[in-house]
């Protein structure tokens, strides 16, 4: 009795020759090309069925096998409770390797993240051993990438290291689970759940960290939001010119979705400005305008309850001890807040230390204590 290798995967499956997806009305998808066959710990690979002689070229004659003998590669194994199937043990990428059924855990991709790649999302440990360019997306667990971020969207479950840094242009967002590392950043927005660690230069950037923010170089521009800990080693702030805006004390991420609503309703705000302004025009505009303004209105309360809840949250965890270090230069137009304390730079400062006390931001030299 001859058997046939049921594969629940693309065996013939090649990343160096993906081909655009054809969408509706003609459209092409240049940029998911599909570049990896993700699987996860527990999922069927492969089974075997029973097939009769007559039947036999009906079938991949690659497949057919005169013995259910599985071509078990790395991280598989015939499952416990199906001897006729090959499963996944690891989360990783399912491919043929030496004429094997193997699964891998680390991706590594050899060249830059562009239109020969498309985006890339893996459930696995990536390794990008070029660049990803400006308007592509990856993800994965956790993530190291050789050459530079451009303004691209990546994201990581656990941890990232970018070794050439991120040159956003206005575009990039960062996302890590865990902790984030750089040389470099520029017009970037950097979430991190733990802590973010630039090495050199951060210019013009929005960051956030559930931890600390760590700049060893110059921090110039941009806001900065972090729950404990802010430290510039070289430089805070670039003068008027470079508006440079430091929160701390609150749950940063929770800081960032109160942000990401305000935006939310300044921009429903004109919506309904403009709509009651061709309703002014007269009662023949009802119609079309009113069930328009009532949506819009009902929106606008929402998210309005939305950021009075956050912000309760946000007040409930304040961390009265956070604090900015900065044992250079601080340059004047900084503003800091802690809590529900403000504070604006109107002098260049040296080796300083922010912190909060009785209602107030106070300051103390040398910045680091011995």
């Amino acid at each position: 009795m001859p058997y046939y290798l049921h594969h629940y995967f693309d065996p013939y499956f090649d990343y160096q020759k993906l081909k655009p997806k054809q969408l509706e009305k003609g459209k092409v998808d240049y940029y998911n090309l599909g570049y990896v066959q993700n699987v996860i710990a527990g999922q069927v690979l492969a089974e075997w069925k029973e097939i009769a002689p007559e039947d036999v070229d009906q079938y991949d004659q690659n497949f057919i096998y005169d013995k259910k003998e599985f071509p078990i590669g790395p991280n598989c194994a015939v499952n416990p409770q199906n001897e006729d199937q090959l499963i996944a043990t690891a989360n990783g990428y399912v491919f043929y390797y030496q004429g094997k059924i193997a699964v891998k855990t680390v991706l590594n991709v050899r060249r830059d993240v562009d239109f020969h790649t498309g985006n890339i999302y893996f459930v696995g440990d990536m390794i990008v051993h070029g660049s990803v360019r400006s308007g592509f997306e990856i993800r994965a667990n956790n993530i190291r990438v050789k050459r530079l971020v451009e303004g691209a969207k990546v994201e990581a479950g656990g941890s990232m290291v970018i070794e050439e840094g991120v040159k956003g242009s206005g575009q990039a967002l960062i996302k890590a689970g865990e902790n984030l590392r750089t040389p470099f950043c520029e017009k970037a927005e950097l979430v991190v759940q733990e802590k973010l660690i630039i090495d050199g230069l951060c210019l013009h950037s929005v960051l956030f960290a559930g931890k600390y923010v760590m700049v060893k170089g110059r921090l110039i521009g941009g806001h900065v939001c972090s729950s404990s800990l802010v430290y510039a080693g070289e430089q805070l702030g670039g003068g008027m010119g470079a508006k440079t805006v430091l929160v701390l004390g609150y749950d940063a991420l929770l800081f960032r979705e109160v942000r990401q609503i305000e935006q939310s309703i300044s921009e429903l705000k004109k919506d309904i400005f403009l709509v009651e302004s061709k309703l002014r025009k007269g009662p023949e505009y009802e119609k079309e305008y009113g069930p328009k303004l009532r949506t819009l209105e009902g929106k606008l309360r929402i998210f309005t309850k939305k950021r009075e809840e956050l912000w309760t949250r946000m007040e409930g965890s304040l961390n009265h001890k956070a604090r900015v270090i900065c044992p250079g230069e601080i340059r004047p137009g900084v503003e800091i807040s802690i809590g529900p304390a403000y504070y604006k730079v109107d002098d260049f400062l040296q080796d300083v230390c922010f912190y909060f006390e009785d209602d107030e931001i106070k300051l103390k030299s040398p910045a680091m204590d011995n």
